[in-house]
């Protein structure tokens, strides 16, 4: 079991255990390519919680076969070069971090040319061994999805980003299916990565609302990406399945309340001041004259505690009053 992780530095923002969560509002297509309603969606997640934004990079033709349905639909959504500077700018205008998953190794130039502070590698192409070389040789940090893959691609991948000399990877929990339901969440990956690997593990949630995220920090996760529109009726094919701001500032919070529940600090009880109220006390149960013997006969044990507690009752029995005690008065060492 590891016992210390590796922390990720993305633009100065650590990631890992004992760290903040760090969100990723996942703009992906959501731009409509349109530059404005990216800068407008960019603007609203900075506004509502996000630590970064992240767009996808692709060149139609390296991505998707023109026989493909999809291929007319992913190339009206195409970013130029210039339209990743402009974004990459305005970005960096409002203080946000931005960065992007590259389908291509010519896309991996654009991102490079922009010198962005990390990558991404979607679930689709973690067994893509020339991508992954190009990304790992950048130096930079690496966030892996791992939807659709089992342990053995998720070791490979892992393998050949280390043995390009990068050491700094972020390994996200992700169910490629949109939207997923719960019983198909597996939150228990979190563990499991978390034992296998000694890097940062998060959490890509597909879900329509914000418990599972929950729950996987509570299990350790420290990374989160949700898909995040200003209006879900938009037109395009990931609106529907994203954050509204409103939902995404209340996950921001939600993760806040999490980690104030989860911390762990013997002295931090906000229940001691009600302990003194809630415990029991000794009280006299009768009028005791000095020089007797205290017997359990002579003790009320009640609440609350004004004198000696209920645990200090076996240190006195047996000791003499060496003053007067009336009924209901409560007894403390003064006593004896």
């Amino acid at each position: 079991m590891v016992k210390k992780r590796k922390s990720i530095n993305i633009s100065g923002r650590l990631i890992g255990d004992n760290q903040t969560p760090y969100l990723i509002a996942e703009i992906g297509l959501n731009h409509n390519h349109d530059i404005n309603l990216a800068k407008k969606i960019i603007k609203s997640a900075k506004d509502n919680g996000a630590d970064a934004v992240k767009f996808q990079t692709f060149i139609t033709e390296q991505l998707i076969s023109k026989k493909s349905n999809a291929f007319s639909l992913f190339k009206s959504l195409e970013l130029s070069k210039n339209d990743f500077k402009e974004i990459f700018n305005y970005c960096k205008k409002i203080n946000i971090t931005f960065f992007s998953t590259p389908f291509s190794i010519e896309c991996v130039d654009w991102l490079e040319e922009l010198n962005v502070p990390c990558y991404k590698i979607a679930s689709s192409d973690l067994n893509y061994i020339d991508l992954l070389v190009s990304v790992a040789k950048t130096g930079k940090p690496v966030i892996l999805s791992t939807g659709m893959s089992n342990m053995n691609i998720i070791k490979k991948a892992v393998s050949t980003i280390n043995k390009n000399g990068n050491n700094n990877i972020i390994i996200l929990h992700t169910i490629s299916k949109y939207p997923p339901e719960y019983k198909d969440m597996n939150l228990n990956m979190i563990n499991l990565f978390r034992s296998k690997f000694n890097y940062p593990i998060g959490f890509s949630d597909h879900t329509p609302d914000n418990l599972m995220s929950i729950i996987a920090r509570a299990f350790g996760a420290s990374i989160f990406e949700r898909h995040f529109t200003i209006d879900k009726k938009l037109k395009g094919p990931d609106h529907s399945i994203s954050l509204e701001p409103k939902d995404f500032l209340d996950l921001r919070n939600k993760l806040y309340m999490v980690d104030d529940a989860l911390l762990f600090d013997k002295d931090k009880r906000a229940d001691l001041i009600i302990e003194k109220g809630a415990r029991r006390g000794l009280y006299a149960k009768a009028d005791i004259q000095k020089g007797r013997k205290i017997s359990k006969d002579l003790i009320s044990i009640v609440r609350p505690v004004e004198g000696l507690s209920v645990e200090e009752l076996p240190f006195i029995l047996g000791k003499n009053i060496k003053k007067n005690i009336l009924k209901g008065d409560p007894i403390d060492w003064s006593c004896f």
